[in-house]
Formats: structure tokens, sequence, C-alpha cells
């Protein structure tokens, strides 16, 4: 018992250690921040692609599986869009 403590405290500081040491390097390395903000705008992009080619099925199966409306949405802006409306 007292060496599953032990070894609880032990991952329990390490997992704080690691955590507290990526929160300094990502508040104070900007080139970091910059790639990381560059990488999640390029996936919203690709996700975004993803939806003007979607059909309306599998635009509300998504939409279900992910419990993301915003993908109808976007799903019926792009269509309104491509008539000019």
């Amino acid at each position: 018992m007292n060496n599953k403590v032990v070894t609880a405290l032990i991952f329990g500081g390490a997992a704080v250690a690691i955590g507290s040491f990526v929160g300094y390097k990502i508040a104070t390395d900007k080139e970091l921040r910059e790639y990381l903000l560059r990488n999640v705008q390029d996936a919203f992009n690709i996700s975004k692609r993803k939806v003007a080619g979607m059909t309306e099925d599998v635009a509300m199966r998504t939409a279900r599986m992910t419990r993301n409306p915003k993908i109808n949405q976007e799903w019926v802006e792009n269509q309104w869009d491509a008539i000019g409306f």
C-alpha cells in the first residue's frame, strides 16, 4: 500500500512539473505560440473545406456524431452563398 502512494505521488509530481514546463514554454516562447496558432488555423481551414464538399446527409450525420451544430450552419451558409444569396 505504501509503495502505491509513493508511486502515485511521483507520477503526480512529474505531471505537475511537465505541465508547468509546457505552460511556461508556451507563455514565454513567441515562435512556439505562433507555430501552434498556425497549426490550429490550418486544421480549422481544412475542416471548413471538407464541410464545403459535404452533402447534406453527411453534414447532418457529422454534426450529430460530433455534437457540433455549427457544421450544419456552415453547410447551409455555403449553400446560400453558392446560389448567390
